[in-house]
């Protein structure tokens, strides 16, 4: 059941009228049903992966509660991390260490073929595996209680808007909203909101990504037959098609959220306007990288400063090495994280490399709009390993970007219209996204005082969906991590 689909509006509509018929104490219970018949919706099979996730991580965190003495919490922390990364190993990293293994064995002249599991990786696997490891760790820390509730939690495990791709949601935020005593009221200012919401999501989604992704297939699905400038251009089309069909996604999902009076957290905060890369991860993919921040490079920068006691190492101040290290080890999984290929490796090491730079380099004052087109040129640059098949093919296509321009690939008959329709909807989200960027208090469409304005804003952004929308583009990207 796609975001992107009548079908699931459908269901979304179902849940919403049921969720303020029913009464609040069984709320969670309608909650549960409906996000594991989401769930089911895509394979069956996996709902047993994600109930056995659920009752694992409920007893470990009850269980850890009930234990004072931190070397016998820790024994239930490891079960719990135990199986959540062993099924997301099994699942998602066994083939590619399997076959990467037996490359660097063939290298040295040892032939040995590694075993492949031929199984499919549960849809949402990484997303909910990360929400329930913030969630045991912060019982571990006593950062919050364990919710007694095994049905409140199994809801905060598979919670229908954000079970597939995110946002990561903390347990202290949205575990209180899903309380089984839960009395939200019919609120028309929340059916509004979310459905605003949606409508722009869809608009992200259907108009922009999927236009330019036919652009974007075409050109890499036959690496070998274009030229640099077409890659140039199709890479910077992929820019906006990651970002509206990532972006698209979480505006539906909070705006689903919404609709059941739930707030989730914002996931981006237009990123093509960073000035920095650091400025760049504050606002792209925001639920991901504050819980990489807490999770992962606060507790190993800690861990380097008790571990580094001078103040310097060969002439290198011990903060600097400290941060080098965690943020390195940070992106390494991040980019581990987002797929099981070396692509996604050097991706996130590229990020990593830029923000150790950016911490050597005292910062310039520059214009603002430079730092915004120095900072997307870096981002686009890492985009061509995060799109490409392979890094050789990823290789290539830089080689062809600085060595071998030729001509623009232009499609040819009824195909022209795509990149063209592409290029239009890119256009309109740049302005959009200028004006809430650089003048906010200006002239409002979609939140104008005057009702006709606002319903015509909407109309006329409905009216684009319709017209120009992709209706058969298939599921969001970062459903596939």
């Amino acid at each position: 059941m796609r975001f992107n689909s009548f079908y699931y509006l459908g269901f979304l509509t179902i849940v919403v009228l049921l969720y303020y018929l029913v009464g609040s104490r069984f709320r969670w219970a309608l909650l549960l049903l409906a996000s594991y018949y989401f769930y089911a919706s895509w394979k069956p099979e996996y709902l047993l992966l994600i109930a056995g996730t659920t009752v694992i991580n409920y007893f470990v965190a009850v269980l850890m509660a009930r234990r004072e003495e931190k070397r016998r919490r820790r024994k239930f922390l490891l079960i719990s991390l135990a199986s959540g990364l062993g099924l997301l190993f099994v699942f998602k990293y066994f083939n590619f260490f399997s076959a990467s293994i037996q490359d660097i064995l063939r290298g040295a002249d040892v032939f040995v073929k590694s075993p492949l599991l031929n199984i499919m990786m549960p849809i949402g696997i990484s997303f909910y595996t990360l929400q329930t490891i913030g969630y045991i760790l912060d019982v571990y820390h006593g950062r919050i209680e364990p919710e007694r509730h095994l049905g409140t939690f199994a809801v905060y495990v598979s919670f229908f808007p954000i079970v597939l791709s995110g946002p990561i949601e903390r347990s202290k935020h949205l575990l209180p909203q899903l309380q089984r005593e839960n009395k939200m009221a019919f609120s028309y200012e929340n059916i509004s909101r979310g459905a605003k919401l949606i409508i722009l999501g869809l608009f992200y989604k259907l108009v922009v990504a999927d236009r330019a992704a036919i652009y974007v297939n075409a050109v890499f699905a036959n690496a070998d037959k274009h030229s640099g400038l077409t890659f140039l251009v199709a890479t910077i089309f992929f820019s906006f098609q990651i970002y509206s069909d990532f972006a698209g996604y979480s505006y539906v999902a909070i705006g689903s959220a919404k609709l059941l009076g739930i707030d989730i957290m914002q996931n981006f905060n237009r990123p093509l306007f960073a000035a920095s890369i650091k400025d760049f991860w504050r606002r792209w993919h925001i639920s991901l990288s504050t819980w990489l921040r807490d999770y992962v490079f606060l507790p190993l920068a800690y861990s380097f400063s008790r571990m580094l006691k001078k103040e310097r190492y060969l002439s290198i101040r011990t903060d600097r090495i400290i941060y080098f290290c965690a943020i390195f080890v940070t992106f390494f999984l991040c980019g581990l994280w987002h797929g099981a290929n070396w692509t996604f490796i050097v991706w996130g090491c590229l990020h990593g490399f830029y923000l150790a730079v950016e911490n050597i380099l005292k910062r310039k004052t520059r214009p603002r709009l430079l730092n915004i087109g120095l900072t997307y040129i870096l981002v686009l640059f890492t985009w061509v390993f995060f799109r490409a098949a392979s890094i050789g093919d990823a290789l290539a296509i830089v080689g062809k970007m600085f060595t071998k321009p030729g001509s623009l690939y232009i499609p040819q008959g009824s195909d022209i219209v795509a990149p063209i329709y592409a290029g239009m909807a890119i256009l309109i989200l740049l302005a959009m996204e200028f004006k809430q960027e650089f003048f906010p208090a200006r002239f409002s469409f979609f939140n104008n005082e005057r009702e006709l304005v606002r319903v015509f804003s909407y109309a006329a952004i409905i009216a684009l969906i319709l017209s120009l929308g992709v209706f058969d583009g298939g599921q969001f990207i970062y459903a596939q991590f």
